[in-house]
């Protein structure tokens, strides 16, 4: 028997309604897990007799369930078709949102009326004053969303098909995070820069040189690794011709135009300390984060400071920051022969220099900003790990990107049914299994046997690929890599002390930052992603899950592990970031809480 795909898209004309759509989905989501299923406010299938009449005929043709939300300090009742239940507040909506109040019929509700409703319940559960700040960010995020949805499909970037595929993956992030209220905020950027720098609308860039003397460059490296000054010389235009006692500093150029506002940055360029160059050379192409931009034919990624709050932080690299990526990566090369030999598949892309402009002003917090406005890192390329035949394509692509994501984890797996001769749920099945084996066993040994934390969300995975399947894994991104103290050579105490605070995490905090980076984050959507296209296949994929942790423990049966893991495997509730209550609360990421997800794994 044939398995047929699953796939809904709502007949809806405008780009701004899709948006919308997708924001009242994201938001009823994130209100779900973090707000109303802890309060005991969620009841599915309860209460049918009193709904919209619109749902009874939805229901009557067996389109799914009624989902129901109380809002008791608001005497307020919401009611919306769901598909099926779901353990993670992770579900799939099939109908308007229509609230009841006292003595009220049932009303539809806008995308915005639902924003200002949740935003209200939350003021009123906290006794906090209304959050008109993440009420903006809402609208700005469907309204960036809605251009991006409303763009022509971009043409092929570069003529490598590996690397035109791999550049589609980072430009095609849709909607961004599935459980984030407002996932394309971008405070700071312009209408027309909008259209300039987002991945999203095919950006393409040269970058914007500065020359700086070089007693005023600040720069480090591994040792025995080209410094940043050298990569970036190799890499720049050849029509720049700068003296030797100056070296380059290459910027993104919205971040330039942002220095270039700095007292700072104009007393040196009026004193000759720095030299404005301009917009020049090769066009770069945006990645997902916006400030890591990439070219085929430099082997490093320049992750550059960006004075934009995207979703929750201002992307700048921040001083201890700079430091924090080296010290990771001097670590992560000493283990990189350990790590090969355990997981050969598995990859580590270093961040191995930095470099930025220290004037050395007195005026401590001007020279600050500077520093961590100029601020880059390079980070390593795959293009030279990547096995014969291989192509990385970036995990939220397929996980994170609602129906588009669908639409392409469908042609993954048809290949490998090609390749393999497989059935379709055959192929499905060993596509998943073979992916978190080669995530989660190597980030389970970093954390337990190693002291390092990685934070392997949907945005930070790479997933090489071959005739559909996955064959390699990439990680990125040391910003959020942390160091558990007391394990050998991590040298933690040699360190400044803001670095130090930077990187240093407890085992308890490593164990939630990987719970829910690769457990909630990452396994949750992608089982989500695979449900939607072939239905009912949640429980077996969260049993292969299971099967790993189990098969883990029994491989490596540490004390951390077991404290970590056991718990897990009897029902113990995964941590889980709250990330529309932290985003209410105003809480930076440092100081962002979790709560209890229930936990999904099946019980046997």
């Amino acid at each position: 028997m044939t398995t047929q795909f699953s796939i809904t898209i709502p007949a809806i004309q405008s780009s701004e309604d899709q948006a919308g759509r997708r924001s009242m989905e994201t938001l009823l989501n994130c209100f779900c897990r973090e707000v109303a299923v802890p309060a005991g406010q969620v009841d599915l299938g309860l209460g049918q007799a009193d709904v919209p009449m619109a749902l009874h005929a939805l229901m009557a043709q067996g389109a799914g369930r009624v989902l129901q939300i109380r809002l008791p300090k608001l005497d307020t009742r919401l009611a919306v078709l769901v598909e099926k239940a779901s353990m993670t507040s992770n579900f799939r909506y099939r109908s308007l949102v229509f609230r009841k109040q006292p003595e009220e019929g049932w009303t539809p509700l806008s995308w915005k009326n639902l924003a200002q409703l949740l935003l209200n319940d939350l003021a009123v559960r906290f006794e906090t004053p209304f959050n008109l700040e993440l009420l903006q960010q809402i609208y700005e995020s469907v309204s960036v969303t809605s251009r991006i949805l409303a763009s022509k499909p971009k043409a092929a970037k570069v003529p490598n098909s590996v690397l035109n595929a791999y550049l589609e993956s980072e430009q095609s992030l849709l909607y961004g995070h599935p459980f984030h209220p407002a996932p394309k905020s971008r405070q700071g950027f312009s209408t027309s820069d909008l259209e300039d720098f987002s991945p999203e609308l095919g950006a393409q860039f040269a970058l914007h040189y500065f020359a700086v003397r070089r007693e005023f460059l600040m720069q480090q490296a591994l040792d025995g690794q080209t410094g940043c000054e050298h990569v970036v010389a190799e890499h720049a235009p050849a029509v720049i011709a700068i003296h030797p006692e100056f070296a380059l500093v290459p910027c993104h150029p919205w971040q330039a135009r942002y220095l270039l506002e700095q007292p700072l940055v104009g007393n040196a360029l009026a004193d000759g300390r720095l030299q404005n160059l301009g917009q020049l050379g090769p066009d770069y192409f945006a990645t997902s984060s916006l400030r890591t931009v990439f070219h085929p034919e430099n082997p490093y990624f320049y992750k550059f400071s960006l004075n934009v709050r995207i979703t929750n932080c201002v992307r700048k690299n921040a001083h201890y920051e700079l430091q924090g990526a080296l010290h990771n990566s001097r670590i992560l090369r000493d283990e990189a022969e350990l790590l090969k030999r355990q997981f050969p598949s598995f990859q580590v892309l270093l961040e191995p220099a930095f470099m930025s402009i220290d004037f050395n002003d007195s005026d401590r917090e001007a020279n600050l900003a500077v520093i961590e406005g100029f601020g880059m890192i390079l980070r390593e390329a795959f293009v030279n790990r990547l096995e014969p035949g291989v192509t990385p394509l970036l995990a939220g692509y397929l996980f994170g990107n609602h129906v588009p994501g669908r639409l392409q984890l469908r042609q993954l797996l048809q290949q490998t049914v090609i390749s393999r001769g497989l059935s379709l749920k055959a192929a499905a099945t060993q596509w998943f299994a073979a992916y978190a084996q080669l995530l989660a066993r190597p980030v389970l040994f970093c954390l337990f046997e190693r002291g390092i934390v990685f934070e392997p969300h949907l945005q930070n995975v790479l997933i090489g690929i071959k005739n559909g399947a996955p064959c390699q894994i990439f990680i990125r991104d040391f910003e959020g890599v942390k160091l558990i103290p007391g394990h050998p050579g991590h040298h933690l105490k040699s360190l400044p002390e803001r670095v130090r605070q930077g990187l240093a995490y407890s085992q308890e905090q490593g164990w939630n930052r990987i719970a829910y980076c690769l457990l909630v984050n990452n396994f949750c959507e992608a089982i989500h992603q695979f449900d939607a296209l072939l239905p009912g296949m949640e429980r077996e994929l969260w049993s292969i899950v299971r099967d790993i942790l189990s098969q883990y423990l029994r491989q490596f049966d540490q004390p951390a592990s077991k404290a970590g893991i056991e718990p897990l495997l009897r029902g113990q509730a995964i941590p889980c970031k709250a990330n529309l209550v932290n985003r209410f609360h105003r809480r930076s990421d440092r100081e962002a809480g979790y709560l209890s997800l229930p936990n999904p794994l099946p019980k046997f």
